[in-house]
């Protein structure tokens, strides 16, 4: 398996210096805005979130790697004390949790966390089987908590969505590329290695409001 290896120090000192950048990143130049669209019409992201027919609707926002094991956990606890107090079945349900910003490598597969270990290095993730620096998406695998089902294949069997954010994902292939390697050739190897159920969105942040707009709830995980 081949590695992209960035030192530690470069990468990390070239983190720092796009962070602020990438967190203050909104601003487009006029001439780069999409054409107007018609506010009557759904666009794509907004008619993904229109599909879900669930009528108890929730978006969880995970921001940081930190604390993305909370919207899994909190996205759990709605859907099975939902079910175990109030009768809801998996239909009713519409559930999404949102990778975005450092939240978002956990979007990814096992295969992009162990070919890019600098994603575990930046964010500072250990593994909690091996109390070492994680080379999978460990949420794939183990529970949050301890708890069952509290992890993604848990609430992707009772139907769950999720979002992750191609901004960070086009930010973060900058960082990995260094300045000799091809971002774009690894931000098309994130896109296309993600979890079950990832889809990715135009950007975190423009997910949580188009899923506002579609009627769900905000939940902010940190």
């Amino acid at each position: 398996m081949v590695t992209h290896s960035v030192p530690r120090r470069s990468f990390l000192s070239r983190l720092a210096a796009a962070g602020a950048a990438f967190a203050a990143g909104s601003a487009m130049p006029r001439s780069l805005a999409a054409a107007p669209m018609d506010p009557a019409k759904p666009d794509e992201l907004e008619s993904w979130f229109l599909a879900m027919k669930g009528a108890n609707k929730a978006i969880y926002d995970c921001t940081s790697a930190a604390a993305a094991p909370n919207g899994v956990f909190f996205a759990r606890n709605l859907i099975k004390f939902s079910a175990e107090k109030l009768g809801t079945k998996d239909a009713d349900m519409s559930v999404v949790v949102c990778f975005r910003h450092f939240g978002t490598p956990f979007g990814y597969n096992d295969a992009m966390w162990a070919k890019y270990p600098q994603l575990a290095e930046m964010l500072q993730v250990d593994d909690p089987a091996t109390k070492k620096r994680a080379t999978r998406n460990w949420m794939l695998h183990e529970l949050v908590e301890g708890e069952a089902e509290a992890n993604l294949p848990g609430i992707r069997g009772h139907g769950a969505s999720i979002a992750v954010c191609g901004a960070a994902t086009s930010f973060l292939a900058g960082v990995l590329a260094g300045q000799t390697g091809n971002a774009k050739a690894i931000e098309a190897d994130l896109a296309a290695n993600l979890v079950p159920g990832g889809r990715i969105v135009a950007a975190g942040v423009v997910a949580v409001q188009r899923a506002q707009k579609a009627g769900f709830a905000y939940t902010y995980a940190g």
